[in-house]
């Protein structure tokens, strides 16, 4: 499937500087706004608040894993294969700080997609450009359909 026949991804376009409207409830909590996408790459931007924040008034190294683990999981949805994208493992690398108030920009694609395990990668990056966190994370392709693709079915899918 290409990006021209691509559901999923023709959605995220159209979503591109907007709030996420039917997301999990994670996914909206986080509360961010893609400003790219493609075949297995997204860019997604989030401003971080202070319940995202250690008590040093950082953005805590569970919010950075939270927010690649579930743009890892946004990407996998732009592959335009049926079934849903589980995470085996995710390792995650913390490299910086981000104080809260100011935001932060998850980069993820995939590497490589096997007939079962597919491998993805994740960067959080400042306002400067600079990487504040990394993730490697495997992913196991299942038989369950998200509901994000029962939304984008279309007679050919």
């Amino acid at each position: 499937m290409n990006e021209a026949t691509n559901p999923v991804v023709e959605f995220f376009r159209a979503s591109i500087g907007k709030k996420l409207e039917g997301a999990p409830p994670l996914t909206e909590w986080l509360d961010g706004r893609i400003v790219s996408c493609g075949v297995g790459q997204i860019e997604v931007r989030y401003v971080t608040r202070p319940e995202m924040a250690n008590p040093t008034g950082l953005l805590h190294g569970g919010i950075q894993a939270a927010i690649m683990d579930d743009v890892i999981g946004m990407t996998s949805a732009t592959l335009g294969e049926k079934g849903f994208m589980l995470s085996i493992d995710l390792h995650v690398n913390y490299l910086g700080k981000v104080p809260i108030g100011r935001p932060v920009t998850a980069r993820a694609r995939f590497v490589r997609t096997g007939k079962r395990v597919a491998h993805a990668v994740c960067e959080l990056v400042d306002e400067d450009g600079n990487v504040v966190s990394r993730c490697d994370s495997n992913l196991i392709k299942t038989s369950f359909e998200p509901d994000y693709q029962k939304r984008t079915r279309t007679d050919e899918t």
